[in-house]
C-alpha cells in the first residue's frame, strides 16, 4: 500500500511540473509567429531582358569633357561615347585586362583590389563598384561578374573586405560603408571612368552597406540590389530560418522555436548588428535600383522585398526601379544549394546587369521615372516567398539569449558540483572507515567508547537494538542517500544532461539540413517525439526526486526532535549532513533548470 500511495505522489507531482512546464513553454513564446507569405507579385514576362528606350535620350545627353578634366586633371581628355553606342556595348563588346590595385583607407589600413577595363573602350566609361555580402571577402569575389560587365563597356573594382573586426558575432556596417567609399573614390578617379555614371553592386548583407552609402552621399549613378535582405537582421532571420526549418522537413513546433530563439535580445553577444534597421536607409534609394532575387533563395524575402524597395522608392519620388527573378540561388548561381561550389552563374544575369548599367548609363533611363525601359519592371522566373518577414519581434518572458545561455550553463554548473561533491563524500566515507577499522584493531579495551558511538557495521547492517542510529543503515537508509535516492539522483543528472545534448544534436542536425538542402522530415519527426519523451521522462525523475527529498527531510526532522541526529562533529555526518543536502538541493535545481531551458524550446508545449 505504501508503494502505490509513493506512485501516486510521484504521478501527481509530475503532472503539476509538466503543467508548469507547458505554461512556461506558452509563457516563453513570443507575440509574434512565422505567418505564411500570401500578398505574391505580379511577374509580366518571363524572359529577364532588359532594354532601354532610344526615344529617351535626352538631348545632349552625352557629357563635355570639361567635368572629366575637373574631376581627374591628369587624365587623358578623350571624347565620350555616344548614348546610342553606350546602348549598342553588350557584354563579349571588348576585350578586358586586369590591374592590382591597393586601396589606402581613411584609418591607415588597406586592402587589395582588383581593376577591370574594357579593352580600347572609348571616352570615359559606366564604372561599378562591387560590395560583399556575409559569404565573400576576396578580390577575387565576383570574379565572372565583374568581367562580364567589363566586356561591356563597364569598368569594375572589386575591393577585398577588411575582415580584422568581422565575425559572426560583429560587424560594423558604417566602418565597412567609408572602407568602400573611399574605394568608390578611387574608382572615380580612374582614368577614362566617368565619375557621373558610377554606381554600385551589392550583394545581400553588403546591401545594408550600400544603402548607408547611397544615405551619405548623392553622386552614386545608380544602385544594384542583389539577394537583398531589405528588412533589419533580426526581421529577416526570423523569415529565413523558419522557412529553413520547414524546407527541411522540421515539424510545426520547431518552426516555432524558431520565432522563440529569433526574437531574443542578442546583445549580450555584440549580435547588435541584427537590429540593424534598414528602414531608415532605404528612402536613400533615389537613383535607378536593379533588384535581382534567386527563386530557390529561401532567405530573403524575395517577393515581399522587392513590393517594399519599390515602394519606399516611390515614396521618395523614384519609379525607377528594375526587379528581375531568375532560377537560382542566393547567390544568383544556377542551383539550389547554398554552399555548392562551381555552379555557374544564372542564364542571362550578367547580360541583364550590363544592359541596365549601359541603359542607365546612356541617359535614357537615368533619372526618376519608369519611362526609360521598354521591357516590364518585373520580370523572370514566378518566385513563391513562403514566410513573411514579421515586422515585429517582441520576446516572451525570455527576453535574451544571454539569459538562455545563463539558465543552461547554471544547471550543467549544478551538475558538476554534485559530481565533485559525490567524489568528496566517497572519499571522506572510505577515510572514515578506515580510520575506524584501524582503531578497532588496537583492541576492545582502548575503543570500548568509541564502539558504542560507531558500532561496527557488516554488509548487510546491525540490529537496531544494537546500534546507534546515527550510524546503522537502516538510519542511512530512511534519511541519508539510500540506495534508492543514490539512483535516483544519478539516473536523473544523467538523464536530464543526455537530454540537453540530444536537444543541442538535433537543433545543429536542423541547421545543418536547412543550409544543404536536406529534407528529412521522418527523421526530424521522430527525432522530436523522442525529444518529447526525454523531456517527460526528466520530469518524472525531477518528480521523484522531489517527493524522496521531502520523505527524506521530513524523516531528518523527526531524528532531529527525538534527539537522535549525530551531533555536529560526528564522523558520521558525512553519510547524512548538511553537505549532503547542499548537493541534493544542486541537483534538483540542476534538474528544474533544465527543464526550464527545455518548455523554452517546446518540448512540453502542446
Amino acid at each position: 500500500m505504501d508503494a502505490w500511495r509513493t506512485v501516486g505522489r510521484i504521478a501527481g507531482t509530475a503532472v503539476v511540473l509538466l503543467a508548469v512546464l507547458a505554461a512556461l513553454g506558452t509563457l516563453m513564446m513570443p507575440q509574434w509567429r512565422p505567418e505564411p507569405y500570401t500578398d505574391h507579385i505580379t511577374v509580366a514576362s518571363a524572359d529577364t531582358s532588359i532594354i532601354a528606350n532610344p526615344a529617351a535620350v535626352p538631348a545632349g545627353a552625352a557629357t563635355s569633357d570639361n567635368a572629366a578634366v575637373a574631376a581627374n586633371p591628369s587624365a587623358p581628355v578623350a571624347s565620350d561615347p555616344s548614348p546610342s553606342s553606350l546602348l549598342a556595348d553588350h557584354q563579349g563588346t571588348y576585350r578586358t585586362r586586369t590591374r592590382e590595385l591597393t586601396i589606402h583607407l581613411d584609418d591607415g589600413g588597406s586592402v587589395p583590389a582588383i581593376l577591370r577595363e574594357p579593352v580600347d573602350a572609348p571616352g570615359r566609361r559606366p564604372a561599378c563598384l562591387f560590395i560583399h555580402g556575409s559569404g565573400t571577402g576576396t578580390a577575387d569575389d565576383f570574379g565572372d561578374i565583374a568581367n562580364a560587365m567589363a566586356s561591356a563597356g563597364i569598368v569594375t573594382l572589386v575591393p577585398a573586405k577588411r575582415t580584422d573586426d568581422y565575425t559572426p558575432l560583429h560587424r560594423d556596417y558604417p566602418r565597412f560603408a567609408r572602407d568602400y567609399t573611399t574605394a568608390l573614390d578611387l574608382l572615380e578617379l580612374i582614368p577614362g571612368v566617368d565619375a557621373t555614371k558610377t554606381g554600385l553592386y551589392a550583394e545581400s548583407e553588403g546591401t545594408w552597406i550600400s544603402m548607408l552609402m547611397t544615405s551619405q552621399r548623392r553622386d552614386i549613378a545608380y544602385s544594384i540590389l542583389a539577394s537583398a535582405p531589405v528588412y533589419k537582421g533580426r526581421d529577416q532571420m526570423a523569415m529565413a530560418v523558419s522557412a529553413y526549418a520547414r524546407q527541411a522537413g522540421a515539424p510545426q513546433p520547431v518552426v516555432k522555436d524558431v520565432a522563440k530563439l529569433l526574437s531574443l535580445d542578442f546583445a549580450p553577444f555584440d549580435l547588435r548588428y541584427a537590429d540593424f534597421d534598414a528602414d531608415t536607409v532605404r528612402g536613400s534609394l533615389t537613383m535607378p535600383v536593379f533588384v535581382g532575387y534567386g527563386t530557390y533563395d529561401t532567405a530573403m524575402p524575395i517577393e515581399q522585398g522587392a513590393r517594399t524597395i519599390i515602394r519606399d522608392a516611390a515614396r521618395h519620388g523614384n519609379r525607377n526601379v528594375t526587379v528581375r527573378y531568375y532560377a537560382a540561388n542566393h547567390q544568383m548561381r544556377a542551383g539550389q544549394g547554398l554552399l555548392t561550389a562551381g555552379l555557374p552563374l544564372a542564364d542571362g544575369y550578367t547580360r541583364d546587369l550590363a544592359d541596365w548599367v549601359n541603359g542607365v548609363a546612356s541617359g535614357a533611363a537615368s533619372g526618376t521615372r519608369a519611362d526609360g525601359w521598354t521591357t516590364p519592371q518585373v520580370a523572370g522566373a514566378t518566385p513563391h516567398q513562403q514566410y513573411a518577414a514579421p515586422r515585429d519581434t517582441s520576446s516572451g518572458i525570455i527576453g535574451s539569449l544571454g539569459a538562455l545561455v545563463a539558465i543552461t550553463g547554471l544547471s550543467l554548473i549544478c551538475f558538476a558540483a554534485v559530481i565533485i561533491m559525490a567524489i568528496g563524500f566517497g572519499c571522506a566515507e572510505l577515510a572514515r572507515r578506515r580510520r575506524l577499522a584501524a582503531l578497532r584493531a588496537q583492541g576492545a579495551a582502548s575503543v570500548g567508547g568509541l564502539r558504542e558511538r560507531f558500532p561496527a557495521i557488516g554488509r548487510r547492517g546491525t540490529d537496531g537494538a544494537r546500534s546507534w542510529p546515527g550510524t546503522s543503515r537502516a538510519y542511512v537508509r530512511n534519511v541519508g542517500y539510500s540506495r534508492a535516492l543514490r539512483r535516483i539522483l544519478g539516473w536523473g543528472i544523467a538523464a536530464t544532461t543526455l537530454t540537453l545534448a540530444a536537444l543541442a544534436a538535433y537543433l545543429s542536425y536542423v541547421g545543418v539540413s536547412a543550409v544543404f538542402v536536406r529534407h528529412d522530415p521522418t527523421l526530424l519527426s521522430m527525432g522530436f517525439i523522442a525529444l518529447r519523451v526525454g523531456g517527460v521522462a526528466c520530469a518524472v525523475m525531477c518528480a521523484w526526486l522531489i517527493v524522496r527529498l521531502r520523505d527524506a527531510w521530513r524523516i531528518r526532522r523527526a531524528y532531529l526532535a527525538h534527539g537522535l541526529y549525530p551531533m555536529a562533529g560526528l564522523h558520521s555526518t558525512w553519510l547524512v549532513g548538511r553537505w549532503h543536502w547542499l548537493a541534493a538541493f544542486l541537483a534538483l535545481a540542476g534538474m528544474l533548470l533544465a527543464l526550464v531551458v527545455m518548455a523554452f524550446w517546446g518540448l512540453f508545449t502542446p
